[in-house]
């Protein structure tokens, strides 16, 4: 996973890069992260391939909290017209 998020990065950048928690009906996985209770393993990962403690917060949650955010305000927006 660690992996994938390297790539995305580099072909997005790190504010488009964000986890998702919805494990629900979801068969296969991934070998060691099974579950949300791995996340702490996940970014420990992404620290140690030097990623900056901002860039971690921002695929813990800042960046979706950042793009619900901006979808709060356009919903809003749409709302006035």
């Amino acid at each position: 996973m660690a992996d994938h998020i390297d790539h995305i990065r580099k072909v997005a950048g790190i504010d488009h890069v964000g986890l998702g928690a919805d494990f629900e009906g979801f068969h296969g996985g991934i070998k060691g992260l099974d579950d949300v209770s791995c996340y702490p393993a996940l970014l420990a990962e992404l620290l140690r391939r030097g990623y900056s403690k901002t860039d971690v917060k921002k695929v813990a949650g800042l960046n979706v909290l950042r793009v619900m955010r901006a979808a709060e305000k356009v919903s809003a927006e749409l709302k006035r017209k």
